[in-house]
């Protein structure tokens, strides 16, 4: 019997750390929604040992020996395989850059920073987590550096940037949110103007008992392409999130008796991301290439589903019905197509940013990622935050929040040590605008369909597209491929000037 070459010890390595990682993230959500109270130093102390696990397991000599030999001899490979090994090695870099003690903190981070984030952000008391805060932001400091050194990257904030969006450089983020931040600020007065001009929403008053929403929640998973024979929906008191792995994913949401808009967004906007691991090609499953693309792309996959398909004017027309039937409300102005349109795509400030409109939610996440930058290269210490945080605020959208449960304490990404992550969001929102504009050339029936509530043909387009390529291809050439040009704001800006200007978006005028 043939001894495995270098390039099938890697695959095997790999598979091996993509089942640790899954293992992890079902962990993690076990602790969001069932964990008893008394059982959670236990779960982080096992997140923390599989953490440490992976990071001995990558940082094996060995590895790095097999990827010296298999990129010697890349030719014998094909072109996918070889896609595979560059990602590998990228992964080995991230992974080997950290020395053990740090690797084994930045899990402690990861694992503690979220219970910690969920015990105090309510109470708005800065001093309760200033130091945590300045301890998560200093280990992430450590990390980037660490890797920037090896990926010979600009900054210790651009090789965190990597970690969330491979590939992603901070010149391209500060272009692309420079001109959002120019165009936006001209367009959301207007936008604010205009509404003034328009007949008043009709106030769309509860209460609606969570057993009801749970039961639409649930619904609405499985009608945008959730496949709950592989996937479960839970409603959480937290934050809503998505996790797992692609045959075993778990999805969270919220209630609020008063508001079922923040139940179904939530849910559908989970749901896309869950969709999109669910229908990753399953031949790469477990290797890098059969991975997502990053969380810019991973973004716009949810949003694709949450502001342009579930948001968009032949969504509301079939979801008045729904909503009528669900809380026994025949025939309810409030809950008419046009009234949830006038409701839903209505802009004003917000304090906060997962509660934000579409139009001003890039300023949230542009003010983000200008602070976080700041504090890794050093120009902003933590304990100023909340204080630069309300000037950004009041700068952008003119207002400042009461206290820093509104303010900085409100994410749960800081604590956790999720820096750089931010830019993904308004990044996965342009990319979600480019995508669904492409998928409406290519199949005239994607919007009428969804009038009906089916979402087959916008999900075919997906799966062919986005889904079955994994990571098989760079951000440049999926998007290229998919559009016909690289990731870029044009279609963004257009969408955000159609639904809230009422007119396409023409550069310089805005």
């Amino acid at each position: 019997m043939s001894q495995p070459s270098s390039y099938d010890n890697l695959k095997a390595t790999f598979a091996r750390m993509r089942n640790l990682s899954y293992a992890a993230e079902i962990l993690s959500k076990d602790m969001e929604t069932v964990l008893a109270k008394g059982s959670h130093q236990d779960r982080i102390n096992q997140l923390v040992a599989i953490g440490e696990t992976t990071h001995a397991i990558m940082c094996d000599k060995r590895v790095e020996d097999w990827l010296d030999d298999a990129e010697a001899n890349q030719q014998n490979l094909s072109a996918e395989d070889q896609r595979n090994l560059h990602l590998m090695r990228r992964e080995w870099v991230h992974e080997a850059s950290l020395p053990d003690d740090l690797a084994r903190e930045a899990s402690r981070v990861a694992a503690e920073g979220e219970q910690i984030h969920t015990q105090n952000y309510k109470s708005g008391d800065w001093s309760k987590v200033r130091d945590w805060y300045t301890h998560s932001f200093a280990i992430a400091r450590q990390v980037g550096q660490a890797k920037q050194a090896k990926m010979g990257l600009a900054s210790a904030y651009e090789a965190l940037l990597d970690q969330f969006s491979p590939g992603l450089r901070a010149a391209q983020v500060e272009q692309e949110f420079s001109a959002l931040d120019k165009a936006l600020r001209v367009m959301i007065p207007e936008a604010f103007a205009r509404q003034k001009s328009a007949p008043a929403a009709l106030p769309i008053t509860g209460p609606f008992p969570r057993e009801a929403q749970m039961v639409l929640n649930h619904a609405l998973a499985k009608l945008v392409g959730f496949d709950t024979n592989r996937g479960i929906l839970y409603a959480i008191d937290g934050h809503p999130s998505s996790a797992g792995s692609p045959d075993d994913s778990r999805i969270t949401t919220r209630c609020n008796d008063t508001d079922f808009f923040d139940s179904i967004y939530s849910t559908v906007h989970e749901a896309g991301h869950a969709i999109y691991g669910q229908n990753l090609p399953a031949a790469w499953r477990y290797q890098p290439a059969g991975d997502h693309m990053g969380m810019g792309v991973h973004e716009s996959q949810s949003m694709i589903i949450e502001y342009q398909a579930c948001m968009s004017g032949p969504f509301l027309d079939y979801l008045s019905g729904e909503l009528q039937k669900t809380f026994n409300r025949a025939n309810d102005p409030a809950l008419s197509a046009e009234n949830l349109k006038r409701t839903l795509w209505h802009s004003q400030p917000s304090f906060i940013r997962v509660q934000a409109d579409e139009l001003t939610y890039p300023l949230h996440v542009i003010l983000r990622h200008d602070l976080e930058q700041r504090i890794i290269n050093g120009t902003l210490e933590v304990k100023d935050l909340p204080d630069a945080w309300n000037d950004g605020m009041k700068q952008r959208l003119g207002v400042v929040p009461p206290d820093a449960s509104k303010g900085c304490m409100q994410d749960v990404h800081w604590p956790c040590g999720m820096i750089g992550y931010f830019p993904a969001y308004t990044l996965g929102a342009m990319g979600a605008a480019q995508f669904f504009a492409a998928a409406k050339r290519a199949d005239p029936t994607v919007l009428p369909e969804i009038t009906k509530g089916n979402f087959k043909p916008l999900n075919d387009w997906q799966r062919a597209n986005i889904h079955s390529k994994g990571s098989l291809l760079s951000n440049n050439d999926l998007f290229t491929k998919a559009t016909g040009a690289p990731l870029n704001a044009q279609a963004y800006l257009n969408h955000l000037s159609e639904r809230y200007l009422g007119r396409p978006y023409t550069p310089g005028t805005p």
